[in-house]
């Protein structure tokens, strides 16, 4: 598995805590995958950042899971 995929099943299973900051923070933005991978950079959950190849594949593979 790569990063970018292990980071997107971290980011989605923390989603599915309905209180949590990830899911608040998808919810509430007119960016939402953005501010989920954000929210859960803040809390640990990975250490990908913006602008880096693993991003665009993050961005994709945490779509992929919300959408499916």
């Amino acid at each position: 598995m790569s990063t970018a995929s292990v980071a997107a099943a971290k980011i989605y299973v923390h989603m599915q805590q309905m209180d949590g900051c990830v899911n608040e923070a998808f919810m509430t933005s007119c960016e939402p995958y953005r501010a989920a991978i954000d929210a859960a950079r803040d809390i640990g959950l990975h250490d990908i950042y913006d602008g880096s190849k693993d991003y665009e594949q993050l961005v994709d593979c945490l779509e992929v899971l919300v959408c499916n």
